[in-house]
Protein backbone atom coordinates (compact mmCIF):
# COMPACT_ATOMS: atom_id res chain seq x y z
CA UNK A 1 0.00 0.00 0.00
CA UNK A 2 1.52 3.26 -1.02
CA UNK A 3 5.19 3.87 -1.62
CA UNK A 4 8.01 2.41 0.42
CA UNK A 5 9.73 4.79 2.79
CA UNK A 6 13.07 4.85 4.57
CA UNK A 7 14.46 6.43 7.70
CA UNK A 8 16.68 9.44 6.99
CA UNK A 9 18.33 9.44 10.44
CA UNK A 10 22.08 9.77 9.74
CA UNK A 11 22.93 7.08 12.34
CA UNK A 12 21.99 4.50 9.69
CA UNK A 13 24.74 3.69 7.22
CA UNK A 14 22.09 1.50 5.52
CA UNK A 15 18.70 3.08 6.24
CA UNK A 16 15.76 0.84 7.17
CA UNK A 17 13.16 0.51 4.42
CA UNK A 18 9.47 0.13 5.27
CA UNK A 19 6.57 -1.02 3.14
CA UNK A 20 2.95 -1.45 4.23
CA UNK A 21 0.98 -4.40 2.88
CA UNK A 22 -2.69 -5.31 2.89
CA UNK A 23 -3.73 -8.95 3.07
CA UNK A 24 -6.30 -9.50 0.30
CA UNK A 25 -8.27 -12.21 2.09
CA UNK A 26 -8.75 -10.33 5.36
CA UNK A 27 -8.08 -6.67 4.63
CA UNK A 28 -5.55 -6.73 7.46
CA UNK A 29 -2.62 -4.34 7.22
CA UNK A 30 0.98 -4.69 8.40
CA UNK A 31 4.24 -2.90 7.79
CA UNK A 32 7.52 -4.72 7.14
CA UNK A 33 10.70 -2.86 8.02
CA UNK A 34 13.89 -4.29 6.50
CA UNK A 35 17.16 -3.46 8.26
CA UNK A 36 20.90 -3.92 8.05
CA UNK A 37 22.71 -2.57 11.11
CA UNK A 38 26.41 -1.68 11.11
CA UNK A 39 28.69 -4.70 11.05
CA UNK A 40 31.01 -5.61 13.90
CA UNK A 41 34.10 -5.22 11.71
CA UNK A 42 36.54 -3.04 13.67
CA UNK A 43 38.46 -1.62 10.70
CA UNK A 44 37.60 2.07 11.18
CA UNK A 45 36.08 2.04 14.68
CA UNK A 46 36.96 4.87 17.06
CA UNK A 47 35.85 6.04 20.52
CA UNK A 48 32.71 4.34 21.83
CA UNK A 49 32.57 2.22 18.66
CA UNK A 50 35.79 0.41 19.57
CA UNK A 51 35.54 -3.05 21.13
CA UNK A 52 34.77 -2.30 24.80
CA UNK A 53 35.84 -5.77 25.93
CA UNK A 54 32.29 -6.75 26.91
CA UNK A 55 31.95 -9.53 24.33
CA UNK A 56 29.82 -7.43 21.94
CA UNK A 57 32.60 -6.42 19.55
CA UNK A 58 32.97 -3.14 17.73
CA UNK A 59 30.18 -0.72 16.91
CA UNK A 60 27.91 -1.74 19.77
CA UNK A 61 27.31 1.95 20.60
CA UNK A 62 26.30 2.67 17.02
CA UNK A 63 24.07 -0.41 16.88
CA UNK A 64 22.32 0.70 20.08
CA UNK A 65 21.73 4.12 18.51
CA UNK A 66 20.46 2.41 15.33
CA UNK A 67 18.04 0.31 17.42
CA UNK A 68 16.77 3.44 19.19
CA UNK A 69 16.37 5.23 15.84
CA UNK A 70 14.52 2.19 14.46
CA UNK A 71 12.05 2.37 17.34
CA UNK A 72 11.54 6.08 16.61
CA UNK A 73 11.01 5.27 12.92
CA UNK A 74 8.41 2.63 13.82
CA UNK A 75 6.64 5.17 16.06
CA UNK A 76 6.54 7.58 13.10
CA UNK A 77 5.20 4.86 10.78
CA UNK A 78 2.41 3.85 13.15
CA UNK A 79 1.47 7.32 14.48
CA UNK A 80 -2.17 7.98 13.76
CA UNK A 81 -2.66 4.59 12.11
CA UNK A 82 -5.49 2.31 13.20
CA UNK A 83 -3.23 -0.74 12.85
CA UNK A 84 0.24 -0.84 14.40
CA UNK A 85 1.23 -4.31 13.18
CA UNK A 86 4.95 -4.14 12.36
CA UNK A 87 7.40 -6.85 11.38
CA UNK A 88 11.11 -5.97 11.72
CA UNK A 89 13.41 -8.22 9.70
CA UNK A 90 17.03 -8.19 8.62
CA UNK A 91 20.67 -8.45 9.54
CA UNK A 92 20.93 -6.60 12.84
CA UNK A 93 24.54 -7.76 13.33
CA UNK A 94 23.82 -8.44 17.01
CA UNK A 95 23.20 -11.61 18.96
CA UNK A 96 19.95 -11.97 20.89
CA UNK A 97 21.46 -11.16 24.27
CA UNK A 98 23.39 -8.11 23.05
CA UNK A 99 22.39 -4.54 23.81
CA UNK A 100 20.80 -3.57 20.44
CA UNK A 101 18.36 -6.51 20.55
CA UNK A 102 17.62 -5.78 24.21
CA UNK A 103 16.77 -2.17 23.24
CA UNK A 104 14.33 -3.45 20.61
CA UNK A 105 12.74 -5.87 23.08
CA UNK A 106 12.41 -3.07 25.66
CA UNK A 107 10.67 -1.15 22.86
CA UNK A 108 8.05 -3.93 22.89
CA UNK A 109 9.25 -5.85 19.84
CA UNK A 110 9.02 -9.62 20.23
CA UNK A 111 11.78 -11.95 18.95
CA UNK A 112 9.95 -14.48 16.79
CA UNK A 113 12.60 -17.23 16.93
CA UNK A 114 12.14 -17.32 20.71
CA UNK A 115 8.46 -18.15 20.15
CA UNK A 116 8.60 -20.49 17.17
CA UNK A 117 11.81 -22.49 17.69
CA UNK A 118 13.10 -24.71 20.44
CA UNK A 119 16.78 -25.02 21.22
CA UNK A 120 19.48 -22.66 20.06
CA UNK A 121 18.78 -21.25 16.60
CA UNK A 122 21.70 -20.41 14.34
CA UNK A 123 22.30 -19.15 10.84
CA UNK A 124 26.08 -19.42 10.74
CA UNK A 125 29.09 -21.10 12.28
CA UNK A 126 32.32 -19.18 12.79
CA UNK A 127 35.42 -20.55 14.51
CA UNK A 128 33.37 -23.48 15.77
CA UNK A 129 30.71 -21.29 17.40
CA UNK A 130 27.18 -20.89 16.12
CA UNK A 131 24.73 -18.04 16.38
CA UNK A 132 22.47 -15.73 14.44
CA UNK A 133 22.64 -12.05 13.61
CA UNK A 134 19.58 -12.07 11.35
CA UNK A 135 16.34 -11.42 13.16
CA UNK A 136 12.56 -11.30 12.85
CA UNK A 137 10.84 -9.23 15.52
CA UNK A 138 7.21 -8.21 15.63
CA UNK A 139 5.25 -5.54 17.42
CA UNK A 140 3.20 -6.96 20.26
CA UNK A 141 0.03 -6.57 18.18
CA UNK A 142 1.62 -8.43 15.24
CA UNK A 143 3.38 -11.17 17.19
CA UNK A 144 0.28 -13.28 17.78
CA UNK A 145 -0.48 -13.18 14.06
CA UNK A 146 2.88 -14.64 13.00
CA UNK A 147 2.27 -18.30 12.19
CA UNK A 148 5.87 -19.48 12.04
CA UNK A 149 9.50 -18.39 11.95
CA UNK A 150 12.67 -20.37 11.38
CA UNK A 151 16.38 -19.88 11.00
CA UNK A 152 18.15 -20.38 7.68
CA UNK A 153 21.46 -22.21 7.86
CA UNK A 154 22.93 -20.29 4.95
CA UNK A 155 26.57 -21.33 4.64
CA UNK A 156 26.40 -22.57 8.23
CA UNK A 157 26.74 -26.29 7.72
CA UNK A 158 29.41 -26.27 5.02
CA UNK A 159 32.75 -27.93 5.65
CA UNK A 160 35.49 -25.47 6.58
CA UNK A 161 37.33 -26.17 3.32
CA UNK A 162 34.52 -24.48 1.39
CA UNK A 163 35.06 -21.11 3.08
CA UNK A 164 38.78 -20.97 3.70
CA UNK A 165 41.69 -20.03 1.53
CA UNK A 166 44.51 -22.25 0.36
CA UNK A 167 48.19 -21.64 1.03
CA UNK A 168 48.39 -19.65 -2.21
CA UNK A 169 45.66 -17.30 -0.85
CA UNK A 170 43.32 -18.39 -3.65
CA UNK A 171 39.75 -18.81 -2.53
CA UNK A 172 38.78 -22.47 -2.75
CA UNK A 173 35.03 -21.83 -2.94
CA UNK A 174 33.77 -19.11 -5.25
CA UNK A 175 30.33 -17.84 -6.12
CA UNK A 176 30.73 -19.16 -9.65
CA UNK A 177 31.03 -22.75 -8.48
CA UNK A 178 27.66 -24.47 -8.35
CA UNK A 179 26.76 -27.82 -6.91
CA UNK A 180 23.77 -29.48 -8.53
CA UNK A 181 21.90 -31.89 -6.26
CA UNK A 182 19.44 -34.56 -7.35
CA UNK A 183 15.83 -33.45 -7.15
CA UNK A 184 15.18 -36.01 -4.41
CA UNK A 185 17.50 -34.23 -2.00
CA UNK A 186 15.64 -32.49 0.84
CA UNK A 187 17.12 -29.91 3.16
Amino acid sequence: MGAATSDSDPIHNRPPVAQTFQVDSTGGVFTAVVNHFKSKSCGDATGADLDQGDGQGCYNARQIAQAEALLDFIDTLTAGEADDDVLVIGDLNSYGEEDPIQVLEEGELVVQLDIHLEGEPYSFIFDGMSGYLDHALASSSMSGQVNDATEWHINADEPSVSTTTSSSSRRIYTRRRRIVLPTTTRW
